[in-house]
């Protein structure tokens, strides 16, 4: 049965979260930790800890807006990967937000990528999971990321309106509509 503790900086389980984190994500897709604890503060973000029992096997950050929760980071620790936690994290928040669309961004699927099987899997469990491509493209500190929705009806402007709502702003986004 799965658990979820929304993390503060006193949580007796940060450290195991930052470790997971710098693990999962290079340092080019990370913001600073402490960044993530102030997101969390706001009343429209969860940064959590999830457990299995009482073992910790995964966070994640969400950001709603509009009915549209935006699920900026979800990593499971590598020991759990491939047992279905990641599905069952976004089924568990999926039930925690009905009538909610859920975003998510990926490095897009890219042949000559260095990662390309990485991101294949990673787009293949997404797919599976009810998200379906956007079509669009958005460069972020120099790396791309294809938008993934569960929604038929995306709108560009529910994306950017996520970051607005905690106070993050694109003056001039560099997005594009790319048809694989």
């Amino acid at each position: 049965m799965l658990k979820v503790r929304k993390i503060t900086n006193e949580s007796a389980d940060k450290q195991q979260v930052i470790d997971l984190y710098e693990e999962a994500f290079p340092p080019v897709e990370r913001m600073p930790f402490d960044l993530m604890l102030e997101i969390n503060r706001q009343e429209n973000a969860d940064l959590c800890s999830v457990y299995d029992d009482d073992e910790f096997i995964a966070f994640y950050l969400l950001i709603t807006h509009n009915r549209v929760a935006y699920v900026s980071f979800l990593a499971v620790v590598p020991a759990k990967r491939g047992q279905n936690y990641g599905s069952q994290i976004l089924d568990y928040i999926r039930n925690s937000y009905p009538g909610y669309s859920l975003l998510i961004d990926e490095e897009p699927v890219v042949e000559d990528s260095d990662n390309y099987e990485q991101r294949l899997a990673r787009e293949r469990f997404y797919l599976r999971n009810g998200f379906r491509s956007t079509g669009y493209i958005v460069t972020a500190y120099g790396v791309d990321y294809e938008i993934l929705s569960t929604s038929d009806s995306f709108e560009l402007d529910d994306y950017k309106n996520i970051f607005a709502s905690i106070g993050f702003s694109f003056p001039n986004p560099n997005v594009r509509y790319s048809i694989r």
